[in-house]
């Protein structure tokens, strides 16, 4: 996960933009391409699992330090890829929505785009509180399109004002009135199925028949939704989910073939929005309240891990967390900073959600996860978390948080190993750089030049490591955030909880 610096932000930032973003942009017959393969851990990027996207990579730059932003779910880093902004600054801060004005009791999905739709318009018209990738290069007169098998939600998401040539979804597309004509080249919406290969390759048809020969877009994102997909059903490292990887990894050789065939340049990104873990334990944030009144007596709404307070009932919040930290079941705990960018929560023994990146009005004024451990799994593959469930992503560990990064194409370096820590924050202002567009300076995320060509090479990247600790008065529960420095930019690498 990643955060900006504050101090060194401004001048960091500024490195990246106006005329050196100009001066350094991609050809104008250059086009990018962003391939995210939903939920895919880092350690599944191997020439067994995926020879193509693999031997592909070797020619340009792997990354071995790639970061999704917490919380680790879908829509969240959706919504970070294509603003450059953490949940902090682009408001939308969870999976599942509180949004008083639609359900004062409850949460909103963020999967379905009619309650997307509603959101926006419950927020005054704007989904997001920053502009996307496709608004911006609409503005220099370039185009977007957005390709993607995953949820309505999240497709929503890439392209909230559907700028530039729109979206293309299974279910929908945007512009409405291009529907059938979408229908009528790429046939009906595929059947869903583990593994999802009818929808990984209507994707990528829809990709190669439609999204190139119409529109040629300048910058395309290619939404796969495996593993994910099936990971949740059959779990981490199963033969179902490994088989969905080599099914995506054949839809890229099908897009790589065709960039050869029709000689285009095309710098290809391939990453994740999040990784994945391995679940099992006994995480109920609702059943730890409640068994201390709480649920009666403040009243909060609770979504998964985030605690939602009337106001007139905050100050019930240090006995709320008091006891949050005396269950055992419970995780890392963050709360609201008394300061602007005080790593202490305002709560003792918290972090705050300013050092999570999530400290926005939008969201709640306590957040919790369950706690972790590197227990493998019955195929080996290591990171438990001890909730419910048994394979799922969104809590703060290093097998959930760590990514895939790989990047190749006439502007990137060749033969490059990084491991320099990288961000899901970082793709959306080093895309823009790429098409020769002013950084916005709103961006958290930093161009990353030591993957590019001409740019300073990745081990000169002075990387720190720094750890933060906050402890309970009794001292009986500790909370514990490890990080990378990097950039001007803080990438956290894990967050955890012990009792004694």
């Amino acid at each position: 996960m990643y955060l900006r610096l504050w101090a060194l932000a401004a001048a960091l930032v500024s490195c990246g933009c106006g005329a050196s973003a100009a001066s350094h942009a991609m050809a104008t017959d250059t086009r990018i391409l962003l391939v995210v393969l939903d939920g895919f851990r880092s350690d599944y990027f191997t020439p067994e699992l995926m020879p193509r996207c693999h031997a592909a990579a070797q020619k340009g730059v792997i990354g071995q330090a790639h970061h999704a932003v917490l919380p680790t779910v879908t829509r969240v880093n959706a919504a970070t890829l294509v603003t450059g902004c953490l949940p902090a600054r682009h408001g939308l801060v969870a999976n599942t929505l509180y949004v008083p004005a639609l359900n004062r009791s409850g949460g909103i999905s963020t999967g379905s785009r009619q309650r997307l739709l509603a959101v926006t318009e419950a927020w005054g018209g704007r989904l997001l509180a920053v502009p996307t990738l496709a608004e911006l290069l609409a503005e220099r007169g370039q185009s977007f399109l957005a390709c993607s098998s995953g949820s309505p939600g999240v497709s929503t998401l890439l392209n909230p004002t559907g700028a530039g040539a729109g979206i293309l979804h299974p279910e929908f597309c945007v512009p409405e009135n291009q529907t059938k004509h979408m229908y009528e080249i790429l046939g009906p919406e595929p059947p869903e199925t583990e593994p999802a290969r009818e929808m990984m390759r209507w994707i990528t048809d829809a990709y190669l028949k439609i999204g190139v020969p119409e529109h040629d877009p300048r910058v395309a994102v290619l939404w796969f939704c495996d593993p994910d997909h099936t990971a949740h059903e059959k779990g981490v490292g199963a033969p179902e989910t490994l088989a969905g990887i080599r099914i995506a990894d054949e839809q890229l050789g099908r897009i790589f073939d065709f960039h050869q065939a029709r000689g285009m340049k095309v710098n290809i990104f391939i990453v994740s929005d999040h990784g994945f873990a391995t679940y099992g334990g006994k995480f109920d944030v609702k059943a730890a309240l409640d068994a201390k009144g709480w649920m009666q007596r403040a009243k909060p709404v609770v979504i998964d891990g985030a605690i939602y307070l009337p106001q007139e009932n905050e100050h019930d919040l240090a006995g709320i967390v008091r006891a949050l930290q005396e269950d055992s079941t419970i995780g890392p705990i963050f709360t609201r900073a008394k300061s602007r960018g005080d790593w202490k929560g305002g709560v003792p023994g918290t972090l705050s959600l300013d050092l999570a990146g999530g400290g926005h009005s939008h969201g709640a004024q306590i957040v919790t996860y369950p706690k972790w451990n590197g227990t493998p799994n019955a195929v080996g593959y290591p990171g438990t978390v001890a909730a419910p469930g048994d394979a799922d992503h969104g809590a703060t560990s290093p097998w959930e948080i760590k990514g895939v990064f790989a990047a190749f194409g006439p502007d990137i370096k060749a033969g490059v190993r990084s491991d320099a820590p990288t961000s899901n924050a970082d793709l959306a202002p080093t895309l823009a750089f790429l098409a020769g567009l002013t950084v916005p300076k709103t961006m958290d995320g930093r161009v990353l030049h030591e993957i590019l060509a001409g740019g300073p090479a990745p081990e000169k990247i002075k990387v720190e490591r720094k750890t933060w600790t906050a402890k309970s008065p009794d001292g009986k529960y500790a909370v514990t955030l490890r990080a990378s420095l990097a950039g001007g930019r803080r990438y956290v690498d894990d967050v955890n909880a012990a009792h004694e």
